[in-house]
């Protein structure tokens, strides 16, 4: 079964995790063009994951130029010392709890209004030690910031992200229960996805949500085509949510320019171009069957919502985990072709 392949790709899985503040890894299809919302890609979202930023363990990055594991380690502990307080809050009173446990101090307030939703990504510098004071990830030792998706963030993060405002930086003391504890993710349990066994040990991150990146709404019409949706003899429906102007429809070998965003059927964005705002390149032929069916149909500037079944998307049960299942519905609009 075909899927879309971006030759040049501004969108990027809102699944991938990565970053060592992440909970489940997800690849990007290619570069971030927002770094997956904030590289190249944001999320197919053409954003190779945007809260999805590869948080670099920065002995990793020593070791590299020569220079031993342990001199690494000294050395990032050295630039990236732990807080006083890592192994626990100094006092109640100058942290709060939440109900599950994780312990929030605020260290700087922020100035934005909105909060960070499901489906939501975020810009964050983050950095995050064990309780003995050991450097465990961090996003830069430069001040670099990464892209996360709030779906694919850590149960502990998830609730200190969704209390923040851009600008506003936390500290964040994590129970082993909330940091990559067993998670399921499109019928896989979060064990069976990584590639090594998550640590089971308490973690305190120092987080600063430096911009936070809304996410398209969800269709109120994801499990049945609008009334006024054309329906197709394969199982495909669509409705048209915005006329386009040109006359000249794509073929097979057409190169066409997309914005395009996918919910699957319980409402989770996983792929976007349209939080980055870097639309994706795919030739026509190569998309998934659902695409390669309305594709063909469309003209410059037109926008669709399909209703995708499964069997013209990538199946009940899809070869890779990284790719959702069941029935989808996609919001796509043709910018240009070739």
């Amino acid at each position: 079964m075909g899927k879309p392949e971006p030759t040049d790709t501004g969108a990027t899985r809102l699944v991938k995790a990565e970053s060592h503040i992440e909970s489940a890894p997800r690849a990007p299809r290619g570069p971030l063009p927002l770094q997956r919302l904030g590289g190249a890609a944001w999320f197919i979202i053409s954003a190779a994951a945007i809260f999805c930023g590869v948080a670099a363990k920065p002995s990793y990055a020593q070791q590299e130029n020569g220079t031993t594991q342990i001199q690494a380690n000294l050395l990032q502990h050295a630039v990236l010392p732990p807080p006083p307080d890592v192994a626990a809050p100094a006092s109640s009173s100058t942290a709060g709890k939440t109900t599950s446990g994780v312990f929030l101090k605020v260290l700087a307030p922020g100035d934005g209004m909105e909060h960070p939703a499901e489906n939501d990504c975020v810009r964050v510098r983050f950095t995050g030690w064990k309780r003995d004071g050991s450097l465990f990830s961090t996003s830069g030792i430069h001040g670099e910031s990464r892209v996360q998706c709030i779906n694919s963030a850590m149960p502990g993060i998830v609730e200190a992200l969704e209390t923040m405002v851009a600008g506003e930086k936390l500290r964040v003391w994590l129970p082993a229960s909330l940091t990559f504890g067993k998670k399921h993710h499109r019928g896989h349990s979060r064990m069976d996805l990584d590639d090594e066994p998550p640590p089971n040990v308490d973690l305190t991150f120092d987080v600063e949500l430096v911009e936070l990146m809304k996410a398209p709404p969800v269709p109120a019409d994801l499990n049945a085509p609008a009334p006024n949706a054309v329906k197709m003899p394969s199982g495909l429906a669509f409705q048209v949510l915005k006329s386009g102007a040109g006359t000249q429809h794509p073929s097979m070998t057409s190169q066409v320019t997309l914005h395009y965003s996918g919910w699957t059927s319980d409402g989770k964005l996983f792929e976007s171009t349209v939080m980055g705002g870097h639309p994706a390149i795919f030739h026509v032929g190569t998309t998934l069957p659902a695409w390669r069916e309305v594709l063909p149909q469309m003209v410059l500037g037109e926008k669709l919502r399909l209703w995708v079944p499964a069997a013209l998307a990538y199946g009940d049960r899809p070869v890779s985990h990284m790719d959702p299942a069941g029935n989808l519905v996609y919001d796509i609009e043709l910018l240009a072709l070739q």
